[in-house]
């Protein structure tokens, strides 16, 4: 499984290195914005829109790279390149765990190219550096953050593995027929999704009274300050990695027995 990891991983190093240089140009750009814009008689104050800004960028590079992830899945099911990733002596869990393991490699990458944007803009704009200064040790250090940043890549990899499912699924049902393996593919994960939500939105009701949330962002005022603080709630992604799991099983079997390259 870990040599093919490598080959996938050597075939996305371009895309690794141009999306890397287009985010770091970008953070230079928001920085550049903001020592512009700065009263030099006044205290730097940094508005929240550019650190969300920042955000919104990595989220996009994010979404870039996952949806190439999704393409090249479908491509070695349909196209020429399934004889050489499916005809390796792997089972379908450590074909799709290859893909899995991609996948965390783009959200580590993700975090820390975010942490690293909001560390340049910090040096480069002092006024946000005063700002977070006195709570970044006391945040580092809040639990709830860290289970949930374990929470959304748990999500994450879950959503995923139902879109692999999905895709795995319709290839199973046509055989060769590509254009109807997709119609599928779309339908069934509208399906899980739909009933996900519908799922999430019935539990999140029912266990209302419970404090089944997380707080990560309480030690960070700037963040976890207001009226309604920021919360993370624990009923819809639990259920939801449940899904995730139960895809994984299924797509493992439907590779390792019902998969007619």
């Amino acid at each position: 499984m870990w040599k093919l990891v490598r080959y996938q991983l050597r075939g996305r190093r371009l895309l690794y290195t141009i999306g890397l240089i287009i985010m770091g140009a970008l953070t230079l750009y928001q920085a550049t914005r903001f020592i512009w814009k700065q009263d030099p008689t006044q205290s730097a104050h940094v508005s929240m829109s550019f650190l969300w800004m920042i955000a919104y960028f990595w989220v996009l590079f994010y979404a870039v790279m996952t949806v190439i992830n999704i393409v090249t899945y479908t491509q070695d099911l349909y196209g020429d390149t399934g004889y050489l990733v499916f005809g390796l002596p792997l089972r379908g869990a450590e074909v799709l765990g290859s893909r899995i393991v991609l996948l965390v490699v783009d959200t580590v990458m993700t975090l820390l190219g975010g942490m690293t944007s909001v560390i340049v803009l910090a040096y480069l704009a002092p006024g946000l550096a005063q700002e977070i200064r006195p709570y970044v040790g006391r945040f580092l250090l809040t639990g709830d953050y860290w289970v949930m940043c374990l929470g959304v890549l748990a999500v994450i990899v879950s959503f995923m593995t139902i879109m692999f499912f999905g895709v795995t699924f319709g290839k199973s049902l046509t055989n060769s027929k590509k254009h109807l393996g997709s119609v599928f593919s779309a339908l069934v994960v509208i399906a899980v999704l739909w009933v996900s939500v519908e799922a999430g939105t019935w539990l999140e009701t029912t266990f209302s009274g419970w404090r089944l949330y997380l707080s990560p962002w309480r030690n960070l005022p700037i963040v976890g300050s207001g009226p309604q603080p920021v919360q993370f709630p624990l009923v819809s992604p639990l259920m939801f990695v449940a899904l995730g799991v139960l895809a994984f099983v299924m797509t493992s079997w439907l590779m390792d027995r019902k998969l007619n390259l």
